[in-house]
């Protein structure tokens, strides 16, 4: 169902398709291409290099069927959302797309990376990924060179940030028909109040993460602003408060004020070891600027965690929407944490070793579809409620084709492997040599 996108330019190259998805999909520790041609039967490393870094098969077409195969599986539900969430993929040298010194979600700290934001639709604990976009930092969007390099397409050397790439992802699943009933995201998200309004502005209900600092007024403020200058453009005077009863607090100050005895225990999800509960306090909240005469109405949803530390989160959902509700639309971040990790740990999300931009769309692209695939088959194994990608990973190497372990094959693959690191310490000495012929000559 999906051979029509790997036929290009009248040739046909599914084949290359089958054995990296298999690869992807293998019990294998690693799953790079070189790991993946030893792997699997009847494939060719140097055919699976062109067909990951060259060959131009549209990935976005791909990924959208992905999308609405998704759709077909997981959407239309009350609890189905689409999670919007980055992640970082340690690299080492600047020759890799997108490449910089840049917080490190994954170590919590800034290292050398790329990072990918992504949208994934989820229901439950069942979570696929659906979109994805390349965070390009400005200091490669104003780099010609090194976009030539890595053959970013001139469409594309373009820096946007991060939630405006959310935002375009966003924008993308209404006009597919996505079947979701609400967003939601991380603090890197939920910070940016722009971003939200624009949420709202399209008729999307979310439920973000923010920080504790953010700061919000108890009640209503009823701004009062002020008339224009028509000689300047500018107000006369600050925008005031109009309602006395209303005060600005950080969410951290409310807490401290009111969470111990206005919260309740609530069911949060259910998990491996029974119903997963915990101390949650919802109360209604508003975002002012002070100087505009907008105001947004929130729901604050605040849980208390195991270790006493409180998580925070803002939504626009409808002002009786039940504290459960709420709880268990926050508590549901913990998947798509869960499904990046399977999709790093058993799938080879982080495991690439390509450096252009179409080999980082078309392995990202793949790892997509390789999840869709876990997915589907988990939802059809009702029998197995616990089945897991690593069970199915499993299942599918004792399975699908493998190169046959002979003495003759593991020599076979020791040549190969030496053959080109052979090849690429000739590559590296030429432009060694290249480079030091430049220096003499300026």
């Amino acid at each position: 169902m999906y051979e029509s996108h790997f036929i290009v330019r009248g040739r046909d190259v599914s084949g290359h398709a089958r054995h990296f998805l298999s690869g992807l999909l293998g019990s294998q520790g690693r799953k790079n291409i070189e790991c993946i041609e030893a792997e699997v039967a009847h494939s060719d490393y140097q055919s699976l290099q062109q067909f990951i870094s060259d060959s131009p098969w549209d990935h976005g077409a791909l990924l959208a069927q992905v999308a609405r195969d998704a759709d077909g599986l997981l959407g239309g539900h009350r609890d189905s959302a689409l999670y919007l969430d980055e992640t970082s993929f340690v690299k080492k040298g600047n020759a890799s797309v997108g490449v910089q010194r840049q917080y490190c979600g994954r170590l919590g700290k800034t290292e050398n990376c790329q990072v990918g934001v992504f949208a994934s639709l989820g229901r439950g604990h069942r979570v696929t990924i659906v979109d994805f976009r390349l965070f390009l930092p400005e200091s490669w969007a104003q780099d010609s060179a090194r976009c030539d390099k890595a053959k970013v397409p001139l469409e594309h050397r373009v820096h946007h940030t991060k939630t405006e790439l959310a935002l375009q992802m966003v924008q993308a699943a209404r006009a597919r028909g996505s079947r979701h009933a609400w967003i939601g995201g991380d603090e890197v998200y939920g910070n940016n109040q722009a971003f939200c309004a624009q949420l709202e502005d399209l008729g999307e209900t979310f439920l973000m993460d923010v920080a504790h600092n953010t700061r919000v007024w108890d009640a209503h403020p009823q701004p009062s602003v002020p008339a224009t200058d028509v000689a300047t453009g500018r107000p006369r005077t600050r925008a005031q408060a109009g309602n006395p009863a209303a005060a600005a607090h950080s969410l951290s100050a409310l807490v401290q004020r009111d969470f111990a005895r206005q919260s309740r225990r609530v069911t949060l999800r259910p998990s491996s070891q029974g119903l997963l509960r915990a101390r949650v306090w919802v109360r209604p909240v508003w975002l002012w600027d002070g100087q505009s005469g907008e105001v947004r109405a929130r729901l604050l949803v605040v849980r208390q965690e195991a270790d006493g530390t409180f998580k925070y989160s803002l939504s626009n959902a409808a002002p009786k929407t039940a504290w459960e509700r709420l709880a268990f639309m926050q508590a549901q971040r913990y998947w798509i944490e869960h499904s990046f990790g399977e999709a790093k740990g058993q799938l080879g999300l982080a495991h690439y070793e390509v450096r252009g931009w179409r080999g980082w769309h078309h392995h990202i692209a793949l790892v997509a579809l390789a999840q869709l695939f876990t997915v589907k088959e988990r939802l059809l194994q009702a029998e197995a409620p616990l089945l897991s990608a690593r069970d199915i990973v499993e299942l599918l190497a004792y399975y699908l084709p493998r190169r046959e372990r002979t003495e003759a094959e593991v020599l076979r693959q020791l040549q190969a492997r030496h053959q080109r690191r052979s090849r690429a310490a000739a590559s590296h000495a030429r432009r060694r040599r290249k480079l030091g012929a430049q220096k003499v000559t300026m």
